[in-house]
């Protein structure tokens, strides 16, 4: 394959130390909620939040819904939310889209409503097909993707345009189980065309950077449920980060992580923030800190981590009444 894939990372992975967590960014998809039902725990551990006048932001990977429509979304949930809050990548392609090519430059769009909205906002014109000559596509998961558009979005690639997506994401925790994401049509065209887009969304820290810069934020957290975008993205941007154990992955694929994607915390659900931030015990330090050693132990050659997999007695997952 040929190409970049832009993901830019701190050159300090270490999460920074002292003084009070004072914002917290989340991931939506298998944190807040799974489809159109609060995850539970989310609405306790975001209220707890509310209450404290502790900032938040929603840095979400999926371009197909406006931060407006995100906020309604988790408004009505029972998380009283506004457009300002809510982060996405549709905004920041579009707008690195705007720097690189101008306003008015011409760009296809292989995606929906909020990477549509995200683009004219930001001054582009979209095109429908290859003879408009498109500088760029901008590809954001479209839940009515087909055989022609995939077929129309490798030609024009192919044509020379420069290929950005949105996200990485292969897959989406739904209630009905895993769906594909923007990342597996990414992958299929990917495939085709022997190149490899521009990624803007995490695990690059461009999101979080902004959403943290919003709030003024001296000590942000990013929780997430995916280690490969939300723990990574949070790492590069120089965060502390909370895997919650509601989504994607669990303490084990936590163990096995390359050590830019082991997170700072482990959360049971969001419920656990209030004794993660507001200093109370928790069993689950006890969980981390056996992490932390399973990791020095892999670090220092002395096991693989598959060793170290088949010998620890930690648990997959962590309950509330483990907290």
């Amino acid at each position: 394959m040929t190409g970049v894939v832009e993901q830019v990372h701190s050159k300090d992975e270490t999460p920074p130390e002292g003084g009070p967590i004072d914002c917290v960014l989340f991931d939506l998809d298998g944190v807040v909620y799974h489809g159109s039902r609060a995850i539970d725990g989310a609405v306790d551990g975001i209220s707890w939040l509310h209450e404290r006048a502790i900032g938040v932001n929603y840095v979400t990977n999926n371009a197909t819904r406006t931060a407006e429509a995100t906020a309604e979304k988790i408004t009505g949930l029972g998380i009283d939310t506004t457009a300002e809050e809510v982060t996405t990548s549709a905004q920041v392609l579009a707008e690195r889209l705007a720097e690189r090519f101008g306003p008015g430059a011409r760009v296809h769009l292989l995606g929906t409503t909020g990477l549509r909205v995200a683009l004219e906002t930001a001054g582009l014109q979209i095109t429908d097909t290859i003879d408009e000559a498109p500088v760029a596509i901008a590809q954001g998961l479209d839940p009515d993707i087909d055989y022609e558009k995939i077929v129309l979005a490798c030609r024009i690639i192919r044509s020379g345009a420069e290929w950005w997506a949105s996200n990485p994401d292969y897959s989406l925790l739904t209630e009905i189980g895993r769906v594909p994401g923007n990342g597996a049509f990414v992958d299929l065209i990917s495939r085709l065309t022997e190149t490899e887009p521009i990624i803007v969304g995490k695990p690059a820290p461009h999101m979080m950077e902004f959403a943290a810069g919003r709030l003024g934020a001296h000590r942000p957290l990013m929780v997430g449920d995916r280690l490969d975008t939300d723990i990574e993205g949070g790492r590069a941007a120089g965060f502390d980060t909370a895997l919650v154990l509601t989504g994607i992955h669990d303490i084990h694929d936590a163990l096995a992580a390359a050590p830019e994607r082991r997170p700072t915390f482990i959360l049971p659900s969001l419920r656990g923030l209030e004794a993660l931030i507001g200093g109370h015990d928790r069993s689950g330090t006890e969980i981390e800190a056996r992490l932390r050693r399973a990791w020095e132990i892999i670090d220092a050659g002395e096991t693989d981590a598959e060793a170290v997999l088949t010998e620890t007695d930690l648990p997959r997952t962590i309950t509330e009444e483990d907290t």
